[in-house]
């Protein structure tokens, strides 16, 4: 039996109960807390730039205490001291890096470079029981197996360019292949190889050669046990990262690096020369789809896969079209994952981040990242690496390095250290091929640039090499243009008139006595007292369709949603008694597309005239940016009215029976989780429905919400005072809403088993394992409408009802509290 409803909806005043006894919710316990979360300490694992930001970063934090690096750099000399402590291990020794977490008490373990995550540290602390940020081994495989990568990429559907794998002792195999291919390639080796294991190879020739040099002579070696031969493709490159607690995703701005060692993109391919973020050449819309079409994808597509990612997912994305078709339009390739942070990217995202990072990583590490919103700092930032002479080749060390306490007294600039240590004698030498970042921070792009190399200008060591077109194309490409008009925004308001013009006469046809007036004013009219009423109260009702939207988007359905937005707002109306009237809708999109819109709004009007209701207007709104491509919100706004003396709930008391008109299936509330089962089930929306034959499970669920209206209003009608109120089996389902309608020390007892369950909603309850109470306060459970009646008119109203064609069940009846 319900009991307590308020515990559900606390806003409200909920004064009568239904007596089926419900737990409240229990707050999950979290997997790790602090003795004191002012006094952490945080381990930064690896020795390079990124690790310095990241420390450096983690310093700002209140929570965070002390930072210990291991082995860290010569740049923790410009760290605070008391807080922070190197300690020499190697890297790629993971039973050594946990016991110097475990004997300098860690709090948490920050990962940077993706070999220790490849072998498994994060699972090994898990295991010691230390936190550690960065995904365990079998998600770190994204990074550490390309081969991996493209199949798991080709399995999900996240573009990608087309590739084929080749393996030890398939060198011949290798060569016939490229041969066959009337395209460019790039050959790269599958495993870890330090940034170095790809080869862009610009002839036949080449191509053949540099799979020699890769399976035959072992340039990489066991990194090039597996070898990637896949398409080149033709554009600019830019860094993805983003945060994953293993559902969410949330992005960081894009960057875009600087591989190649010589300006103009000269040279061989190096760990990266410099950085900038944020980049303006990908634009909000590439933003959402590198979102929508690779990084939650990825997350999603780990999680089914039992590898669930929980870290910094780092995809390497080519937006162009591949060197095969010239003619082809631009759209986003991942050219590969990380499954860390980049370096030199940190440089330039982790300074513009506002929020505290140690707080995004617990959120991350605790599966809360939905609840912790992220803050950047606006501006751009600018780093340049200052490499070692021969860097990506052999490079001479111990040049001591000059300059460095010059950028400590500029707040302007920043200097990450990466091949650096320091002496005996406290001077800071080069020990490594990137020795320094030098970042900056300014207001624009070409400011933040100026300011970059004012930094490296201050520094200098022997045979000291850096690059001096960091950032330079996109401080051109970000120069305003002129002439610029409000289609250039991406709002078309000419796609809008088409949509009024579409849906004028469809309109039209929903007018009813009272509502004459045409789209386009700037008000709707309704006329009560042509409507027939004498002594009106007005009664209102807003809603919209939730996630239902989703599945309308992913079956490009769109012509039944209308209905069910238009049902949510006029079942809420007829509760109180009321008849609908009109009906407004508001339509939002990124980009309206003219066949979608006017498919739903013909659909909002099929529902107008299923529940009497004129369609007088509504608000079609463009907005680039808001929304992912495809994608729309509604949102809907009904007006009805009843006579003063008819309005509902009335007399409704103990002995009153209680009817119950079936759904049409789920309607429109609980769609999160439908679409959470759909996925863990393994099934897609376009698969057949298991429950019903002829019908794909997105059509099954998209079926759209009953409108109870004309059957209610006629049952009020014509059985004069024998109803005695309506509850609307919205979210919350029948134990939050049907207590809505009760008087107080007023139960309702009702049989669970007196009503027939859809099968559409037998499936999802058994595919979650829900319970009984859980499924009654998360789905309608087969009951779209509650009818309560007076006992001696029961019979009476049953039979109107049926008249109308709703499918009529007696669930129960209403008792007053402590009978029984």
């Amino acid at each position: 039996m319900l009991t307590g409803a308020t515990a559900y909806h606390h806003h409200r005043d909920v004064t009568g109960d239904l007596i089926i006894r419900l737990s409240s919710r229990a707050r999950l316990p979290r997997p790790h807390t602090m003795d004191d979360p002012t006094n952490v300490t945080v381990m930064v694992v690896g020795s390079g730039a990124r690790e310095h930001c990241l420390a450096w970063k983690l310093l700002q934090s209140s929570h965070v205490k002390r930072v210990i690096l291991a082995p860290g750099n010569g740049g923790s000399s410009s760290l605070p001291q008391e807080r922070v402590k190197c300690v020499e291990v190697n890297v790629e020794d993971v039973a050594a890096v946990v016991h110097v977490a475990r004997s300098h008490n860690v709090d948490l373990v920050v990962v940077g470079p993706e070999v220790p995550l490849v072998l498994g540290l994060t699972d090994a602390c898990r295991k010691a029981g230390l936190l550690c940020f960065g995904p365990q081994a079998r998600a770190a495989i994204l990074e550490g197996s390309k081969a991996f990568s493209k199949a798991f990429m080709s399995r999900h559907g996240i573009p990608t360019s087309r590739f084929c794998v080749f393996g030890k002792g398939q060198y011949e195999d290798a060569v016939s292949y490229v041969k066959s291919l009337d395209y460019e390639v790039v050959i790269k080796a599958s495993g870890l190889a330090a940034g170095k294991g790809v080869l862009l190879p610009d002839s036949l020739a080449e191509s053949i050669d540099a799979l020699r040099r890769v399976m035959q002579e072992g340039e990489f070696g066991g990194a090039g046990d597996e070898v990637v031969i896949e398409e080149r493709l033709v554009g600019f490159e830019a860094s993805a990262m983003a945060f994953s607690d293993g559902y969410t995703v949330v992005p960081m701005p894009c960057a875009q690096d600087h591989k190649r060692v010589f300006d103009d993109d000269a040279g061989p391919n190096t760990g990266g020369m410099g950085a900038y973020a944020p980049t303006p050449l990908v634009t909000p819309a590439l933003q959402r789809d590198i979102l929508t079409k690779v990084l939650q994808p990825t997350v999603d597509g780990m999680r089914k896969e039992g590898r669930p990612y929980v870290g910094v997912l780092y995809a390497g994305i080519m937006v162009g079209r591949p060197s095969s078709s010239a003619n082809a339009s631009e759209s986003i390739h991942v050219l590969e994952f990380n499954c860390r942070m980049g370096d030199p990217e940190t440089q330039v995202v982790l300074p513009l981040l506002s929020s505290d990072l140690y707080e995004v990583i617990m959120a991350c590490v605790e599966g809360r990242l939905d609840q912790r919103p992220l803050e950047w700092r606006s501006g751009s930032a600018v780093t340049v690496v200052c490499a070692s002479p021969g860097y990506p080749g052999s490079y001479p060390k111990g040049a001591p390095i000059t300059g460095l306490n010059q950028n400590l007294e500029d707040t302007q600039n920043i200097v990450f250290h990466g091949g650096t240590k320091q002496t005996s004698n406290n001077s800071i030498v080069t020990s490594g091929g990137r020795v320094l970042s030098v970042t900056a921070m300014a207001d624009d792009l070409p400011s933040a640039i100026t300011n970059a190399y004012q930094g490296v200008g201050r520094v200098s060591f022997d045979g000291m090499h850096f690059r001096k077109d960091i950032g330079a194309k996109a401080a051109l490409a970000q120069q305003p243009s002129k002439g610029v008009t409000y289609s250039d925004s991406g709002v078309d308001t000419a796609r809008g008139d088409q949509v009024v013009d579409n849906i004028a006469p469809i309109a039209k046809s929903t007018a009813r006595r009272g509502a004459d007036s045409d789209l386009g004013g700037f008000g709707a009219l309704f006329d009560l007292k042509a409507a027939g009423f004498v002594d009106p109260i007005l009664v209102s009702g807003t809603d919209g369709v939730g996630t239902k939207l989703k599945i309308a988007h992913k079956m490009n359905v769109h012509d039944s949603i209308g209905i069910d937005l238009v049902a949510m707002c006029v079942n809420d109306v007829v509760v109180q008694g009321a008849e609908p009237l009109f009906f407004l809708d508001y339509f939002a999109t990124g980009k309206i597309d003219v066949g979608v819109a006017s498919s739903v709004i013909a659909g909002i009007a099929q529902g107008c005239t299923l529940s009497g209701s004129a369609l007088t207007g509504g608000e079609t709104a463009e907005m680039p940016g808001m929304y992912a491509p495809g994608e729309y919100d509604l949102a809907g706004f009904s007006v009805g009215a009843v006579e003063r003396d008819g309005l509902l709930p009335k007399n409704v008391a103990a002995g009153d029976i209680v009817l119950g008109l079936a759904s049409s299936g789920v309607h429109s509330n609980g769609y999160s989780l439908v679409r959470l089962l759909v996925e863990r089930s393994g099934l897609t929306f376009e698969d057949n429905a298991p429950f019903e034959a002829g019908v794909t499970l997105g059509q099954a669920l998209l079926r759209p919400t009953r409108i109870y209206v004309k059957s209610c209003l006629a049952a009020i009608r014509a059985c004069g005072g024998g109803v005695h109120g309506l509850a609307h089996i919205t979210g919350g389902g029948i134990t939050d809403n049907l207590p809505r309608v009760l008087p107080p020390n007023t139960i309702a007892d009702l049989s669970l088993d007196s009503w027939e369950v859809p099968p559409v909603l037998r499936w999802l309850i058994q595919q979650g394992g829900l319970s009984r109470e859980e499924a009654l306060k998360t789905f309608n459970c087969g009951i779209g409408m509650v009818v309560i009646v007076d006992r001696s008119r029961a019979s009476e109203v049953e039979e109107v009802l049926k008249r109308e064609g709703e499918i009529v069940w007696r669930i129960g009846e209403l008792h007053h509290a402590g009978e029984g």
